[in-house]
């Protein structure tokens, strides 16, 4: 007796262990699940870490607070709202709310207490100035310079200068003015967030979350916030028409993707369960064993979930695909074996005996078939993407624990009282045609090698044409509402420009940092006048020098701050004005003061800034909340699209003495394409190379392997042909469906060996087996179709491709390798 036939016998024979077992393993699995199952929702995860501009992206959304901004999109075609009208009371109202921090919808020079704001985040360029410049900056500052100053402004005033009254209110100092340039050089809040588009037909409003958490749990309770805002707002709203409010931001799509993930899970397993039941249902019209071999799967689920999250923790929006695969692929193991049992109680043997046989023909064959379908799935694991290499894993041990439980628990689930149905039309009809294809199994081989061969062919042929999606919008879920609104703002408020690069650059420390940016603003700025580069903008001016600013520190004891600052009252009395508006003036000589007694807090614009100002929106995003880290954004002449337009920009970009990481999702796609075009090489290349090393152990003869490979090889023929038929797309992930195809369709060309192996002589080849191998294709299509529900893309396209391929395996393996093994006569 086998050891599969042992196994089998043993759990016939002691049910109530096998149940309590199971029992046990329900429980152990449940309460890992429950106790520290965590899903992960960050797309970013899902690309492969070894490349520098991934990882740079996720340091931009770690460490930036651009990860917690929420973009509204105010956007009306129709021009009859009043988008200016609706954009302040829309900004009043956010500002309002608990859930936000502070809110930029205007330039922050507009902003009330903008220019006062602007006035001290010119302290710390103040004291960056080369000791030459912060000279005329004291000069300016002296008792004498400023009673002067006030006289001029007052009399072209009264000569009726409009100049001279905007001058002396923005800088009554005459100090401010001039390190503006330096300010403006670096970057603008203009070039680098632009708040209309230039048909009137959209504002943008941006607002910070207070919530620090970026989770999937933390971002619906903030999107649900955010609806609930945007109902209250649009329906207190009385000026006429509304336009349409738009939201989007890292929040915003991770709260849809994780609401998306629960309903893509429920809808693709109940589709793949209901698509399965349907076609075991069809196939043997019994209810108890379909339960048996649903009881099953589930267990499978439950152990594969929980084995990912012992390994990994989180489990990521690509493993919601596992239930909805492990039951279309593990269902065959199955109707296998109830096909070989059945045929088993047919022919009078009892239970015990039906079950030991079944597992005796069948074990090592399904054992084999899991084997190769563990491995391609395995075989992910070498694609470098978090994301496929947890589904690998987890649908790998799956489906082991499902050729292991069918062996066992399946046959206490199905239980003793078999009662021989009727007459079963299916099997009639698939011995017929068996019969009939073993009496011509030439024709029949060379029929269905024609048809392969035409559609190979046309897959090689210059007709038609496979599309390959390298944007990023594939790797979003098309009726994303985030999505909708960063199109629909790039296309108003960006169109025709290329899409931006950035530089992260991170500092040993201050001065490091400075030399850093310093060198890379001289570089660049050479390179824009050259032409090679559209624009940029950096962090430069806020990129401080220390011995500067120590040199100026000790320059600044020479000033008399008290006799400064009395000047400037005196000079406001005798000329007339009011010295509420100038107390931006008195803030700088307050702040001169605290870093001539030491203190530095000045020279911090995070301390002297509000948590409310809008300023913060313009340094956040090129300054870091971890010192010394900063972005910088560079816009190239033409988006980026090849890896040679990337190495070009890069080395353009490229500054002796500075460390940049290049980034974003244009530079990132650049990488992925090349990488997801050679793991589909590598990986299909692997999963062949087993394919042949372990049918080479069972064959063990050369002509049998040689007709199994090529019909694999002409079955990914067929495959491309159809995606030119369909026009289903490939993209970075999909692509990956090519060696689960081949680790998949590999396992008919196995079950035929099983049904050859047990034909009667040259007379009759079994129905029995072969039934159920077309019922097994039939629900791995369906496990893989059902996928095509998914709302996420990656997901839903890595099903239908994989159905598609399964479906040409299935095609092959009963029209081309069966005749032909019946034709050689291979046993």
């Amino acid at each position: 007796m086998s050891l599969e036939s042992r196994f089998a016998h043993f759990s016939v024979r002691r049910p109530r262990v096998v149940l309590a077992a199971v029992a046990l393993f329900i429980a152990v699995c449940a309460a890992v699940i429950f106790l520290r199952g965590k899903v992960d929702s960050d797309v970013l995860n899902l690309l492969p870490q070894r490349f520098a501009s991934v990882r740079a992206l996720k340091v931009y959304n770690r460490e930036f607070s651009q990860a917690r901004e929420i973009t509204f999109a105010l956007w009306d075609e129709t021009h009859e709202a009043d988008l200016d009208a609706f954009a302040e009371y829309f900004g009043d109202a956010l500002r309002k709310e608990p859930w936000v921090v502070r809110v930029l919808d205007r330039s922050p020079m507009d902003e009330p207490g903008g220019a006062r704001e602007m006035q001290r985040l010119a302290v710390p360029l103040l004291l960056d100035q080369e000791p030459a410049g912060f000279g005329k900056t004291l000069q300016a500052l002296a008792p004498d310079a400023i009673t002067k100053r006030f006289a001029l402004k007052r009399a072209e005033m009264e000569a009726g200068s409009p100049k001279a009254e905007m001058e002396l209110t923005f800088d009554p100092l005459g100090i401010v003015t001039p390190i503006l340039t330096q300010f403006s050089s670096s970057f603008s809040a203009e070039n680098t967030r632009p708040m209309a588009s230039p048909d009137g037909t959209l504002r943008v409003v941006v607002a910070l979350s207070a919530e620090t958490a970026l989770d999937e749990k933390a971002c619906t309770e903030t999107l649900r916030k955010v609806e609930d805002f945007k109902a209250r707002v649009l329906a207190g709203w009385t000026g006429g028409a509304a336009p349409r409010v738009l939201v989007t931001g890292r929040i915003a799509y991770v709260g849809e993707l994780a609401g998306g993930m629960k309903q893509d899970m429920l809808a693709t397993l109940a589709g793949s369960l209901v698509l399965v039941s349907g076609v075991f249902l069809a196939g043997f019209r019994r209810i108890r064993p379909l339960l048996a071999i649903l009881g099953v799967l589930i267990l499978c689920c439950l152990g594969a979930v929980a084995a990912g999250i012992v390994c990994f923790q989180r489990l990521n929006l690509i493993t919601i695909g596992l239930c909805s695969i492990l039951v279309g692929l593990g269902v065959d193991f199955g109707m296998l074996l109830y096909g070989s049992y059945q045929a088993n109680r047919h022919c009078g043997l009892d239970h015990p005996a039906a079950t030991a046989d079944s597992a005796h023909r069948l074990g090592r064959g399904i054992l084999f078939g899991a084997s190769t379908t563990a491995a391609a799935f395995l075989s992910l694991l070498l694609s470098e993407s978090l994301g496929f290499a947890q589904l690998g894993v987890l649908i790998g041990i799956g489906i082991l624990l499902a050729a292991a439980l069918m062996l066992t628990v399946f046959y206490v689930f199905i239980g003793s009282g078999y009662q021989p149905g009727g007459r079963d039309p299916l099997l009639a009809a698939t011995q017929s045609w068996l019969d009939h294809t073993l009496a011509t199994p030439k024709p029949a081989a060379f029929g269905a090698l024609a048809v392969l061969l035409a559609a190979t062919v046309f897959a090689i042929a210059p007709v038609g044409k496979v599309r390959f999606e390298a944007n990023p919008q594939s790797l979003e879920p098309p009726n994303s509402h985030a999505g909708f609104a960063l199109r629909k703002i790039k296309e108003k408020l960006i169109s025709g420009k290329a899409e931006p690069v950035l530089a992260i650059v991170q500092g040993s420390g201050t001065a490091d940092f400075h030399a850093q940016w310093t060198a890379a603003q001289t570089h660049w700025q050479a390179a824009k006048d050259a032409g090679e580069i559209a624009g940029f903008s950096t962090p430069a001016a806020f990129a401080f020098s220390p011995e500067r600013t120590a040199a100026n520190l000790a320059t600044l004891a020479s000033l008399d701050t008290a006799a400064s600052r009395q000047a400037l009252q005196t000079a406001l009395d005798a000329n007339g004005f009011d010295p509420e508006p100038f107390q931006n003036a008195f803030d700088v000589l307050n702040a001169m003061e605290t870093l001539r007694r030491g203190d530095r807090a000045p020279l911090d614009w995070r301390s002297v800034l509000p948590e409310a100002s809008s300023w913060r929106f313009i340094l956040d995003r090129f300054l870091s909340s971890t010192p010394n880290i900063g972005a910088a954004y560079i816009t190239p002449n033409r988006t980026i699209a090849t890896p040679s337009e990337q190495a070009a920009l890069r080395r353009v970009l490229d500054t002796p003495g500075i460390r940049p990481w290049y980034t974003g999702w244009s530079y990132v796609m650049a990488d992925l394409v090349p990488w997801s075009q050679g793991k589909l090489v590598e990986l299909s290349a692997a999963m062949v190379l087993f394919n042949i090393v372990l049918l080479v152990f069972m064959y063990r003869a050369v002509a049998p392997l040689a007709v199994l490979m090529l019909s694999l090889g002409l079955s990914i023929g067929a495959m491309i042909a159809g995606l030119k038929l369909t026009g289903l797309p490939l993209n970075l992930f999909n692509v990956l469906s090519f060696p689960l195809v081949l680790g998949v369709g590999v396992d008919y060309g196995i079950y035929v060996v099983l049904a050859v192996r047990q034909s009667d002589g040259a007379r009759r080849v079994p129905a029995s087996i072969v039934k159920p191998v077309l019922l097994s294709g039939l629900t791995t299509i369906a496990g893989f179709g059902s996928l095509g529900w998914a709302n996420h893309p990656a997901l839903s396209s890595l099903g239908l491709v994989c159905a598609l391929g399964v479906a040409c395996c299935l095609f092959s393996t009963l029209f081309f390798i069966l005749p032909a093994y019946l034709w050689k006569g291979y046993r």
